[in-house]
């Protein structure tokens, strides 16, 4: 090919790669309305936005198939785009004993200096303060996975599962 039919090809190339990407932009928006509830607990939309993704449609789903631990899936456009969850421990456990078997944060991830919280980009752990638990002997938990290409970053994880552990602890779930 000659110099000058190289820069036509280029020039098509870039003007094709250009179109489709603003085409991928264009499809990029959140269509959906941020929910004020995670399957029956009230969240604060602020906290929840930065872990949804653009889609059309928002969705969830419980599941608890073992005593004391109960799931909640959020799902965009059909696709799972994050998980949360409570969870009742025996007492003495620690957020780092519950990220031990978990995907997305791991015991030696970032903590709150209160110890109260443990995060990464994709996942977190959070102790629920409940002041008369209804299960004794028991200590309360929330965890939170965010299944997506892109995960949402460890400060939205943080902020999440802080705002999310405080709206279970003033939950039925908690007394």
């Amino acid at each position: 090919m000659k110099p000058r039919g190289q820069l036509r090809a280029a020039s098509i190339g870039v003007l094709a790669l250009t179109l489709g990407v603003s085409a991928c932009a264009e499809e990029r928006e959140r269509e959906y309305e941020i929910p004020g509830s995670l399957c029956g607990t009230a969240v604060q939309t602020e906290a929840l936005e930065p872990l949804m993704p653009p889609g059309k449609e928002v969705s969830t789903q419980t599941s608890s198939g073992v005593e004391g631990l109960t799931r909640c899936r959020v799902s965009v456009d059909g696709r799972q785009v994050l998980s949360v969850g409570v969870d009742w421990q025996k007492e003495g456990r620690s957020p780092s004993d519950v990220a031990s078997f978990l995907a997305g944060v791991e015991p030696g991830d970032k903590e709150t200096e209160d110890g109260r919280y443990l995060y990464s980009d994709e996942g977190a752990v959070g102790e629920v303060v409940c002041p008369e638990p209804r299960r004794p002997g028991r200590k309360l938990f929330v965890t939170a996975r965010a299944d997506q290409d892109e995960a949402p970053g460890e400060t939205a994880m943080k902020e999440f599962i802080a705002a999310y552990a405080q709206a279970v602890g003033k939950s039925d779930e908690c007394s």
